[in-house]
C-alpha cells in the first residue's frame, strides 16, 4: 500500500479540518437513506417483475445482500490488501471463531431480518425499532462483558419505548395484511430478530476492538464470507434464475445507488470519521440516522410524518443523544 493512501486511512486529519466533519455528515446522509433506498428497490422490482420461463421472483434478500457484500468486501479487502495478508496467517483458531460469529451476526442474521421486515413493515416503523439495539447492546455488554452501564441509563431505557409507544399510531403500521394492532406480528418478529443480532454483533465487536486488526480483515474478509453464503444460499433455493431474470436496471440500482453508494460509500465516510473526529463523537452526532430515515421515508416512499411520530421520534432521539453523552462522560473519567 502507498505512503500516500496509509496517510488518508490512518494517519491524523492535518490539512483540512472540515473534512472529517463532512465525512460524518455524509455518513448520516447515506446511513439515513439505506432502509429507503432498500424498499424502494423491493417495491418497484416487484411491480415490475420479469417472469420468465417460471422463474422464482428474483427480488430477494440473498440476492440483494451478495452483491452488496460481494461489493463492500472486495473494496475493503483490496485497499487493506497489505495488511490483511501480514494478519490473516497470525490469526489463532480462537481469533477465527470470534470473527465468524462476529460476520454471522452482524453480516448475515442481522441483514436478513432487516430485509425480512422492511418487505412487512414501513421504513419508519423499521427505523424506530431499530433504536433498540443500543440498550439491547449495553445490556449484552453488561451481562457477557461485566462492562458497568453507563450512568443515567435508566433514563435512555424510558425514553426509548416512551418514544416508540407515543409514535405508534402513525408509525408502527403494516401493510393491509396487518392485523388488527396495525403492526404486522411477522414484521415484528424479523425485526426484533435484527435488532438481538445487531446487539450480539456490537458485543463481539467490543472484543475485536482490543486485537489491533484493521478493516481489511474485520470489514473486509467478514463481507466475502457473507457474500460467498449469501450467494450459495440463492443458488441453493432458488437456483441460477435468481441472477438470470433480473432487470438490468434493479440490477444496476443494487449496484450503483445501493452497493457502491450506500454500503461502501457508507464505509468509507465511517471510516474517514472515525480518523478525525474519534468513536465518541461519531457515536454521538451519528443518532441523527433516525432523522434522515424518516425524513427519506417520506420523501422516496411518501410515508405520512405525523405529530405522533416526530414527537415520539423527539424521545427516541433525546433517548440516544442521552446514552452518548453518559458514554461521553465515561470515557473521560
Amino acid at each position: 500500500m502507498s505512503r500516500a493512501r496509509r496517510s488518508w486511512l490512518r494517519g491524523p486529519a492535518r490539512k483540512a479540518p472540515l473534512a472529517a466533519p463532512l465525512a460524518l455528515l455524509a455518513y448520516v446522509v447515506i446511513r439515513g437513506c439505506d432502509a429507503s433506498v432498500l424498499k424502494w428497490l423491493q417495491e418497484r422490482g416487484t411491480a415490475t417483475l420479469l417472469r420468465t420461463g417460471g422463474a422464482d421472483d428474483p427480488i430477494s434478500f440473498s440476492n440483494v445482500f451478495f452483491f452488496a457484500s460481494l461489493a463492500t468486501g472486495l473494496a475493503m479487502t483490496l485497499v487493506d490488501r497489505d495488511n490483511v495478508r501480514l494478519q490473516w496467517p497470525r490469526l489463532t483458531a480462537a481469533d477465527r471463531w470470534l470473527l465468524t460469529a462476529r460476520a454471522g451476526l452482524g453480516f448475515l442474521v442481522g441483514p436478513i431480518g432487516y430485509f425480512m421486515a422492511l418487505q412487512r413493515l414501513t421504513v419508519t416503523s423499521q427505523t424506530l425499532l431499530s433504536t433498540l439495539t443500543l440498550p439491547l447492546t449495553a445490556f449484552l455488554a453488561w451481562a457477557v462483558l461485566r462492562e458497568p452501564l453507563p450512568p443515567r441509563f435508566g433514563l435512555t431505557l424510558v425514553l426509548l419505548p416512551a418514544g416508540l409507544l407515543l409514535s405508534r399510531g402513525l408509525a408502527l403500521e403494516g401493510p393491509p395484511l396487518a392485523d388488527d394492532t396495525g403492526l404486522d406480528p411477522g414484521g415484528l418478529a424479523w425485526a426484533l430478530l435484527s435488532v438481538a443480532a445487531f446487539a450480539g454483533a456490537g458485543v463481539l465487536n467490543r472484543l475485536v476492538a482490543g486485537k489491533g486488526w484493521t478493516f481489511g480483515l474485520t470489514v473486509g474478509l467478514s463481507n466475502l464470507l457473507a457474500a460467498l453464503v449469501f450467494g450459495l444460499v440463492t443458488l441453493l433455493l432458488a437456483g441460477p434464475a435468481q441472477f438470470l431474470h433480473l432487470r438490468w436496471w434493479w440490477l444496476m440500482g443494487v449496484l450503483l445507488v445501493y452497493t457502491g453508494g450506500i454500503s461502501v460509500g457508507g464505509e468509507l465516510m465511517l471510516l474517514a470519521s472515525y480518523r478525525g473526529l474519534g468513536a465518541i463523537t461519531v457515536a454521538l452526532w451519528g443518532n441523527a440516522v433516525v432523522l434522515v430515515a424518516l425524513a427519506s421515508a417520506h420523501v422516496l416512499l411518501g410515508e405520512p410524518l405525523g405529530a405522533g411520530t416526530l414527537l415520539g421520534a423527539g424521545l427516541i432521539l433525546a433517548g440516544l443523544l442521552v446514552a452518548g453523552r453518559c458514554g461521553f462522560s465515561s470515557a473521560r473519567r
